[in-house]
């Protein structure tokens, strides 16, 4: 399978890389592509709705652990290592050190593929603030003086962005111009999901979004595509063909 060097995703919150792109991250790891996983936060503040409304009065500490295990649970389902940064929620707020902790991730793990959010959410300031970051990140990792010690060049990766807030992406300008169809693996994606019991609604929601881009997929491709996940590319393709959309 092409994109042997792995993917690494950058998501604000624990549960967006399993609601955006938990699909395509399981189909790679199905093929032993290794996948990383990056979050930023927790989520605990802004995104543990369940959690706040059954547990009521509790602590941000102990939301932040049992987001960890929920996140934990759902990385293991579709395979991917994970890691927290822990820089806190709502709001999310970058500085110097942080954006030259996530160009170090990137050395490190030298992906092929970077997913991560989409550069405007007008509903949702912590995932722009993401791709921001992100990107200036993967611009720094690729400077020559940000790690003496490496003498090789950092291949630059692709670099695509997920889905905003759903369903108001047309608020945040996000047109994808590239579909992934997980009809063969969304059981495992909902399943993953279904570990995020701090968000209770996320199985059905994105039950309903994947059809929708499914049903567009299934226009591009010509093809019945029952489930999909839509991106948008940040990054050129370069090579001696135009890139077409795999027929299998």
């Amino acid at each position: 399978m092409a994109d042997e060097a792995g993917i690494l995703v950058f998501s604000a919150h624990v549960a967006d890389f399993c609601s955006r792109c938990g699909g395509t991250l399981a189909l790679y790891t199905r093929n032993n592509v290794k996948v990383h996983v990056v979050c930023l936060t927790f989520g605990e503040r802004g995104e543990s709705g369940d959690y706040w409304r059954q547990l009521g009065d509790t602590s941000v500490s102990d939301a932040k652990k049992t987001r960890r295990v929920e996140a934990e649970a759902a990385a293991t389902v579709l395979g991917t290592t994970i890691q927290f940064l822990d820089f806190n929620d709502y709001p999310l707020e970058i500085n110097r050190e942080r954006i030259e902790c996530l160009a170090r991730i990137i050395r490190d793990n030298r992906p092929n593929i970077i997913l991560t959010h989409w550069k405007e959410d007008p509903y949702n300031v912590d995932h722009a603030v993401t791709t921001t970051s992100v990107i200036r990140a993967a611009d720094i990792a690729a400077v020559p003086g940000f790690d003496p010690s490496i003498s090789d060049v950092l291949p630059v990766p692709h670099m695509f962005g997920f889905e905003p807030t759903v369903p108001r992406d047309d608020d945040a300008g996000f047109v994808p111009d590239t579909y992934v169809d997980i009809s063969t693996i969304f059981e495992t994606k909902i399943k993953a999901l279904g570990k995020i019991k701090s968000q209770s609604e996320l199985p059905e929601r994105y039950t309903m979004w994947s059809k929708y881009r499914g049903a567009q997929a299934t226009q591009w491709s010509g093809r019945k595509i029952v489930y999909a996940e839509a991106f948008r590319r940040f990054t050129a393709v370069v090579g001696t063909r135009l890139p077409v959309m795999d027929a299998g």
